[in-house]
């Protein structure tokens, strides 16, 4: 057992890991109505990504790291070695971040929209469709009420270890690579505030995800030892492997403001067993635990030309 010491240069790299990592966009933007045909929307959201089940590993792994590992050119393996390989691993999976999302949507009609977004070095896709409420605009319709809708989203990344000088000698010591695919089925309900959501919405929902892992360790200079003398170390054999799990989660958020402009704000939470991952050495590391994803911003609407019926308030 390790004796759990947090130090503040310790800290400092955990704030680190938090503002150079990257993870899939997971905040439910969306309320049950989706876009009519022709009308865009766009927008910037601040997202913070806070998972359970990583912490005490990444804490552990960072403390040890500052010890002794970024000063040495030849590393035998040992349990210090298989911490930090299991802190890394553990940030790569659901890092505790805080990222700036950038979103587009886009009205497709037949009640259908569609929307991309960014978050770092994360990316998505998905689609929408509308099975409760009205589909129109407040320029064309005084409806309200409850909307409701299921979706489909892709998304990708590849993961990059910390460009800062002080990992460099980490990153290649363990050359790490990884990519992630998401598929997020997300079920969402809304309440109108005024016709057609005119001036904003409560929306609430479900959602599954499932993510699929592929991931490379091919360490250039940890040895194990080959016999009790130590006169011959031997390179450590590279890990490949492919891994996926899935996660359940729900959600609420709420949208206010006028016509054009309006202000979100979000809070989705999720549950996953990640399973047990190959590490190298022969060592294996296990995760589970929750993920909390609270986030608010901003979002400008550009409505589809049409005419207007009665007089507008």
């Amino acid at each position: 057992m390790y004796k759990l010491r947090i130090g503040h240069l310790s800290l400092f790299i955990l704030l680190l890991f938090m503002l150079a990592s990257c993870n899939a966009p997971r905040s439910i933007l969306q309320s049950g109505k989706v876009l009519p045909k022709g009308q865009f929307r766009g927008g910037i959201n601040y997202t913070f990504n806070i998972s359970t089940a990583p912490i005490e590993k990444s804490i552990k792994g960072a403390y040890d790291l500052t010890q002794s590992m970024s000063t040495r050119d030849t590393v035998f393996y040992s349990k210090q070695v298989e911490a930090i390989n299991t802190a890394f691993m553990a940030y790569c999976l659901d890092p505790i971040t805080f990222n700036d999302e950038v979103y587009f949507r886009f009205g497709m009609g037949n009640n259908l929209d569609m929307g991309f977004r960014t978050a770092g070095g994360a990316h998505s896709v998905d689609i929408m469709y509308q099975f409760l409420g009205s589909n129109q605009t407040f320029q064309t319709s005084d409806k309200g009420g409850m909307y409701g809708s299921v979706g489909l989203q892709y998304s990708w990344e590849n993961y990059r270890f910390l460009k800062y000088p002080m990992f460099d000698k980490l990153e290649k010591m363990f050359n790490f690579q990884m990519s992630r695919k998401d598929i997020t089925l997300p079920i969402i309900f809304s309440k109108s505030f005024g016709p057609e959501e005119r001036t904003g919405c409560f929306s609430f929902g479900v959602m599954y995800s499932h993510s699929f892992i592929k991931y490379k360790i091919e360490p250039k200079n940890i040895y194990k030892i080959a016999d009790q003398t130590g006169v011959n170390p031997v390179l450590l054999d590279p890990v490949e492997a492919k891994m996926n799990f899935g996660a359940y989660g729900a959600f609420f958020n709420v949208k206010v403001g006028k016509k054009y402009v309006f202000f979100n704000f979000s809070l989705a939470a999720y549950y996953q067993k990640y399973g047990k991952f190959p590490l190298i050495g022969g060592s294996t590391a296990s995760f589970e635990g929750f993920s909390f994803v609270p986030s608010y911003g901003i979002q400008f609407n550009i409505l589809p030309k049409s005419k207007k019926k009665g007089t507008e308030i």
